[in-house]
């Protein structure tokens, strides 16, 4: 019986693996509400919050692994959540790797 338990686990892995490597779900109305109280203005920072999930939806799957989870521990920092933080870490990790390669400097 537990000769088989390594292809199961093989077979497992991928769908898991692709579970785990979604966009996570952030509370928004937490974060706009927090926001919204200081700025007056929940409403468009919703707006704004679901714009960015959306983008991020679309662009996840070019985003590095480590990246992935730097940039949601730095969005989530504090109790905060914020998809329009967590994006745009994203995007200027993403920007600077682009850059360094195209200048021939080493990667970290």
């Amino acid at each position: 019986m537990l000769k088989y338990l390594p292809i199961v686990l093989l077979v497992a892995l991928p769908a898991a693996y692709a579970a785990a490597d979604r966009v996570p779900t952030l509370d928004m109305k937490r974060e706009c509400n927090f926001e919204g109280s200081v700025l007056g203005n929940q409403q468009q920072c919703l707006a704004d919050e679901e714009q960015a999930k959306q983008q991020l939806q679309q662009e996840w799957p070019q985003f590095n692994a480590s990246d992935k989870r730097q940039c949601l521990s730095e969005a989530t920092m504090a109790g905060a959540a914020s998809y329009v933080e967590f994006i745009t870490c994203l995007e200027m990790a993403r920007d600077t790797r682009k850059s360094q390669a195209a200048s021939g400097k080493p990667q970290k």
